[in-house]
């Protein structure tokens, strides 16, 4: 709320047709083409691992609708890099993910929340997650059963990283 009033699109009592009306009439052309874009995260696109004063204005400045593989370790496969204390626990990359939140959510003129994103093909992509073979590899076994198993241990683990969509599990079919 940072115009004095609650704005329907920020009433959770409001029927959410009638929000998402209210919010797209409210968007310049600027926020609402940050909504169809994704920033890749730290050491990719982003450069920072928590907000600096330089996203007032970066790309971002205006929101985005997601950011993908932001702190999930990959870029520490390589070299180490300052924010490696956010990696783990599991604990601490949710509240670094929670202050990269707090950016979009409050420095954004509307604050319309990030969606965390993370690549979930073998288990979610973070330091320490539980690794499971290829999903080409687990669509062979044809067992629904244990590919919902896969997809629940992978979805836990995302979630209490601070990630709130993980591409998995994908059940490919070898033919």
């Amino acid at each position: 709320n940072k115009n004095g009033r609650k704005d329907v699109y920020e009433d959770s009592a409001q029927p959410v047709k009638k929000r998402l009306d209210d919010l797209i009439s409210q968007m310049s052309v600027d926020e609402k083409t940050a909504q169809m874009a994704t920033l890749y995260g730290y050491n990719r696109v982003c450069k920072d691992f928590l907000p600096t004063e330089s996203w007032r204005t970066a790309l971002w400045k205006d929101g985005t609708a997601n950011i993908d593989e932001h702190l999930n370790g990959y870029a520490y496969f390589e070299e180490k890099l300052p924010g490696v204390e956010y990696l783990w626990p599991a604990s601490k990359h949710a509240w670094a993910l929670n202050e990269v939140q707090r950016f979009f959510i409050e420095e954004t003129r509307l604050g319309v929340p990030a969606e965390f994103t993370d690549e979930g093909i073998r288990g979610v992509e973070a330091l320490k997650a539980t690794c499971f073979p290829t999903q080409l590899s687990m669509g062979q076994t044809w067992d629904r059963d244990l590919i919902r198993k896969m997809g629940e241990v992978t979805g836990r683990e995302a979630r209490a990283l601070g990630y709130n969509n993980v591409y998995s599990p994908i059940m490919d079919v070898m033919r």
